[in-house]
């Protein structure tokens, strides 16, 4: 079995140029705040005709937080919530402002793109130490890469 390390990707290096939250209210009122952080980025030194690596990976990981009304507080629940055993009920949300793309630059001129995309979204009868209301958010990402202009 082939490790990564045996794949021939190389970690690039790269800046952040926008990486903020999008936003999503709610039918019962909160604010949902969602990103993706982008942590690594890999690629192969080969490259297509276009000139793009011909692989990439991205090590990510979603965050999320919610700003829940004072009217949805509760005690925070005292045991130890486990979502694998809990059954949520979906909420129905929409898009609030503007869904701005993430956006990374690595030194070798490219450009990576990277959207979150909520699909559904789970409010649990449980409450963090916070006295919210226990929530989770099913993301994907939808990424795109573009050479960044020499001129």
């Amino acid at each position: 079995m082939s490790s990564f390390l045996d794949s021939g990707m190389v970690e690039a290096d790269f800046a952040v140029f926008r990486e903020d939250y999008l936003r999503f209210l709610i039918e019962d009122g909160t604010v949902l705040r969602v990103k993706i952080v982008v942590r690594k980025i890999f690629k192969t030194a080969a490259v297509s005709a276009q000139g793009y690596p011909l692989q990439m990976a991205f090590d990510a990981m979603n965050v999320i937080a919610a700003q829940v009304p004072e009217r949805l507080k509760r005690k925070a629940s005292s045991e130890v919530v486990d979502l694998s055993k809990e059954i949520g009920k979906e909420v129905k949300f929409e898009p609030m402002g503007d869904q701005r793309d993430q956006e990374y630059l690595t030194t070798d001129g490219l450009r990576v793109t990277v959207k979150p995309v909520v699909t559904k979204v789970l409010r649990y009868d449980r409450y963090n130490a916070f006295g919210e209301p226990i929530y989770n958010a099913v993301v994907q990402s939808i990424t795109n890469v573009e050479k960044v202009s020499s001129t």
